[in-house]
């Protein structure tokens, strides 16, 4: 029987063990720097706890690597020098921007490496155990670590994605845009809504039926189809307009709304809404002046 160690007891090592541990695996341990993260790991996990990498490591063949992508290859290091890593383990790392080639070192001592990267937001245990069955899991590295991670997937109702080694960033950076630049989208246009006079809280609760609907009408019809709005009717005198207010009450927005309001052209242009003309009309409105 397969048993697992966590090395990183964040939000996503915990996580990961804590639906493993559900689902019938055999968790061994979760091992973290710190004696507090490591028992906190354990409790929501159900195992036990370390701060060193023996005895757990020795009896583990599948070791999860979810410290912070920074130091998983230190901490992959540190542990095959220091003898965890046997001829015939699983190292998995779960960083979305790193292949598995920074598992190297557990590669060398004989081990099967893989990267696996859930592809949704844990922003901690009890939000990740809710969100993750059910999520794409995008995966690469070695082929003898498929059959596991295949099953692995299967158990949290899961997809599988493969995807090529030196694309790695390039996934990730689309992950980054969806999650983390929505963010910063919204928190703009709260920013415009708050400039009118409204509170952050207020402004927040006017705009939440929207994005809520946004993102019903993707699911729906998908992109560019969900695409609605002024550009996607070729209104440019509205661009216009907004410009001209943005660019008296927030200047320094302008620039950034003009930006992604290029971008949308295009995402008009791909749906049909538009034709050239318009995209003409729609670029030349857009274009901001920076200085």
């Amino acid at each position: 029987m397969n048993k697992i160690a966590i090395v990183g007891a964040g939000n996503v090592g915990i996580t990961l063990g804590a639906i493993l541990k559900e689902k019938g695996y055999h968790v061994a341990g979760v091992i973290s720097r710190t004696r507090e993260s490591a028992k906190r790991g354990a409790e929501i996990i159900g195992t036990e706890g370390y701060t060193e990498i023996f005895p757990l490591l020795q009896e583990t063949n599948i070791i999860f690597i979810t410290t912070p992508d920074r130091v998983i290859s230190q901490v992959c290091n540190e542990i095959a020098e220091g003898g965890g890593i046997m001829k015939g383990d699983l190292v998995i790392h779960t960083s979305g921007s790193h292949s598995s080639d920074i598992l190297n070192s557990a590669r060398e001592k004989g081990a099967v490496v893989m990267s696996v990267h859930p592809l949704q937001t844990i922003p901690g245990p009890e939000a990740g155990i809710r969100n993750l069955p059910g999520s794409y899991f995008a995966v690469e590295g070695d082929e003898k670590g498929l059959s596991f991670v295949r099953e692995m997937i299967k158990v949290f109702e899961g997809h599988l994605v493969e995807i090529p080694t030196r694309m790695k960033p390039l996934y990730h950076a689309s992950a980054c845009v969806v999650s983390n630049y929505f963010v910063s989208v919204i928190r703009l246009g709260l920013k415009m809504m708050e400039q009118i006079g409204l509170d952050k809280e207020e402004a927040l609760a006017a705009l939440l039926p929207l994005i809520q609907g946004t993102m019903a009408n993707i699911e729906k019809v998908g992109v560019p189809e969900g695409l609605t709005g002024p550009i996607a009717r070729g209104d440019y005198s509205t661009i216009k307009d907004h410009l001209s207010v943005i660019n008296k009450e927030m200047k320094d927005m302008a620039p950034l709304y003009g930006e992604l309001g290029k971008f949308t052209v295009k995402v008009a242009l791909e749906k049909g809404s538009i034709n050239e003309e318009q995209a003409d009309q729609l670029l030349n409105v857009l274009e901001v002046d920076e200085g």
